[in-house]
């Protein structure tokens, strides 16, 4: 099924699907790789030194505490990675399945602490308006064809109409999409508006029915339209075969989920399906303004959660070695608590990325006691060079790393960051 008569379909279903450039304006797709690519948004602006870059509860050089959680010596470690002792996190870096494949970034300069553009820079690689994120871009040059390609559950999924993104804030949404025949649509013993047997008389029909119109049509625009209109209604198999790979995550867990598990089980059934080659997860609640400890180290570990849910339906999908997946948030928080006993928005973050792809087990960059960036060599990685890490030089290895760097879609949008980080 094309992908404009896909977003017909989804929006009867209220599944919003972003419209794109007219015909013509974008080249066609090359073959899409075999790897679902996963970006996961801590929403709000996480705080590192309570994940990936942990700093003990003693006074620091600069004159003050910049957590009151945890001393230097319960920090713990695992491999080459070091992290706090708090919420998820030995569940996940202390487990080698995740940490094998993992790539820490720690001292990213984000170059701005606003919610807004601090997004788009860690997942566009740009301060400029109008950026598309990279999972846009990657669909643009290698997967335009599929009609899920960018599937979003919020974050940065701004596209600048290089691709199509579909929103599935509804979470009934995929239900209906999937199941148009049920009066329930989330119930699998849900009546029925009409028998399988009236549905496929009614299906027949309506193809009857096209046939005679466009042979009654002289202009191809319109017999094209009345293609597109029919097409909507009767181009099902590609949610039959979601339909049958979400079946088996049903199977395996007993259920979908809430939250980012969900999300994440959606995405890899829709990959599966050969429907979707990159996708946004979301998770909220991370800008702690008041309350930091007490709530922080929760939002923490449902992220974590989230990504391991991803991982094990992949598992259960066959296809684990073919994620690649990044995680990261707007900014970071502040060094020192508020009046409130909170952290506001700092400068300073890190990234994760996982993939089988890379190394694996290692740390790049670093920070002070004092939570400030740590100047690297890019191109040995060591620490004590002249350069800060930034959000663009993540994207330009990122772009060379899906080979879209000369795509002239994604030429559009350069990125001016001096020198290049090769993570490998």
């Amino acid at each position: 099924m094309d992908r404009r008569d896909f977003i017909k379909l989804c929006s009867v279903a209220g599944i919003g699907v972003v419209s794109v450039a007219a015909p013509g304006m974008i080249p066609r797709a090359r073959a899409a790789s075999s790897r679902l690519w996963v970006f996961v948004h801590a929403s709000g602006g996480w705080d590192p030194t309570l994940l990936t870059d942990p700093k003990g509860s003693a006074m620091n050089s600069k004159g003050f505490v910049v957590n009151n959680t945890f001393a230097a010596d319960e920090i713990k470690t695992a491999g080459a990675v070091s992290y706090a002792p708090s919420a998820q996190n030995e569940a996940f870096f202390g487990d080698a399945k995740y940490r094998d494949i993992l790539t820490v970034i720690n001292g990213i300069d984000c170059e701005t602490n606003g919610h807004d553009t601090g997004t788009r820079n860690t997942w566009a690689g740009r301060l400029s308006n109008n950026t598309p994120a990279f999972a846009a871009l990657l669909c643009a040059a290698t997967a335009d064809a599929l009609p899920l390609s960018f599937l979003t559950n919020g974050g940065y999924d701004y596209t600048d109409g290089v691709s199509a993104p579909t929103r599935l804030g509804n979470g009934g949404a995929l239900e209906a999409l999937l199941h148009p025949n049920r009066i329930n649509p989330v119930d699998e013993k849900s009546e029925l508006y009409v028998t399988d047997d009236t549905l496929s008389r009614i299906r027949d029909a309506r193809a009857s029915r096209l046939d005679a119109l466009r042979a009654e049509q002289h202009l191809p625009r319109v017999e094209h339209a009345m293609s597109l209109l029919f097409t909507s209604r009767l181009g099902m198999d590609d949610l039959k075969l979601m339909s049958a790979e979400l079946a088996k995550v049903v199977a395996a867990f007993g259920d979908l989920g809430q939250g980012l598990v969900r999300q994440a089980r959606i995405a890899v059934a829709a990959y599966k399906a050969g429907l979707t080659a990159a996708v946004n997860l979301s998770s909220g609640g991370f800008d702690t303004h008041g309350n930091h400890d007490g709530q922080h180290p929760q939002r923490l570990g449902e992220l974590l959660d989230g990504v391991r849910a991803l991982y094990d339906c992949a598992e259960a999908l066959e296809c684990r070695d073919e994620l690649f997946t990044v995680v990261g948030s707007d900014f970071g928080r502040t060094p020192q608590y508020n009046d409130g006993n909170g952290k506001d928005h700092w400068s300073v973050t890190s990234m994760l990325i996982l993939s089988p792809d890379l190394p694996g087990n290692r740390v790049i960059g670093a920070t002070d006691d004092a939570f400030v960036h740590t100047k690297i060599d890019l191109a040995t990685l060591k620490l004590g060079g002249k350069d800060a890490i930034k959000p663009g030089h993540i994207h330009k290895w990122l772009r060379k790393f899906a080979g879209i760097e000369d795509h002239p879609i994604v030429r559009r949008y350069p990125i001016t960051v001096k020198g290049d980080l090769d993570l490998g």
